[in-house]
C-alpha cells in the first residue's frame, strides 16, 4: 500500500474521531477527541510531508491537555498562537497551502484558550478551522480528509444551531 493511500486511511479514522467529538456536551470532551484525532492525522501528514500540520497538532495538542486542566492566562495565549506563527512558518512544505493550518491552530487557541469561550463559540471556531484544513488536504492530496473535514464542519455548524433551537423554544 503506497504512503499516500494510507495516509488517507488514516485521514478517515481521524476525522471519524473528530466527528465523533463534535457532537460531544463540553469543552474537555470535545478537546480529548480533538486530541487523539491530532495524534492520527499527525501521522497522516507525515506520510503526505506535510510537516507544518504535523507541528500544528503538536501545538494543538499541547494547548488542549492545558486548557483540559484549566491552565490558561493571557501570557499562555499569546505564546501558543506566537509559536504556532512562528513554527508553522519555519516548517512550512506546502508553500501557500501551509499557512492554512496556521490560520486553523490560531483561530481554535484563541477560544479554546479563552475559559470565556462558550462551547458553541469552540465549535464555531472548530468549524471554521475545518473548513481551513479542507482546502489544505485538497492541496496535500489528503482527499479523504477533505471530505470528512467538509463534513465535521457541517457536524460543527449543526450543533451550534441545534443547540441554539432547542434553547429558543
Amino acid at each position: 500500500m503506497n504512503k499516500v493511500m494510507f495516509a488517507n486511511i488514516l485521514m478517515i479514522v481521524g476525522e471519524g474521531i473528530l466527528f465523533i467529538g463534535s457532537s460531544r456536551k463540553n469543552k474537555k470532551e470535545l478537546l480529548l477527541f480533538q486530541i487523539v484525532s491530532m495524534i492520527v492525522m499527525g501521522l497522516a501528514s507525515y506520510l503526505l510531508k506535510a510537516y507544518s500540520a504535523i507541528v500544528m497538532d503538536v501545538v494543538g495538542i499541547t494547548r488542549n491537555i492545558l486548557s483540559i486542566n484549566n491552565i490558561s492566562s493571557r501570557k499562555l495565549s499569546y505564546l501558543f498562537i506566537a509559536s504556532a506563527i512562528v513554527f508553522g512558518i519555519l516548517f512550512n512544505s506546502n508553500s501557500f497551502w501551509g499557512y492554512l493550518p496556521i490560520i486553523a491552530n490560531v483561530t481554535q487557541s484563541v477560544f479554546i484558550l479563552d475559559s470565556r469561550s462558550s462551547i458553541n463559540q469552540i465549535r464555531l471556531a472548530c468549524a471554521f478551522s475545518s473548513l481551513c484544513w479542507t482546502i489544505f488536504n485538497i492541496a496535500v492530496k489528503g482527499y479523504s480528509g477533505a471530505v470528512f473535514n467538509l463534513i465535521n464542519a457541517l457536524s460543527y455548524l449543526y450543533h451550534v444551531f441545534k443547540k441554539e433551537r432547542t434553547e429558543t423554544k
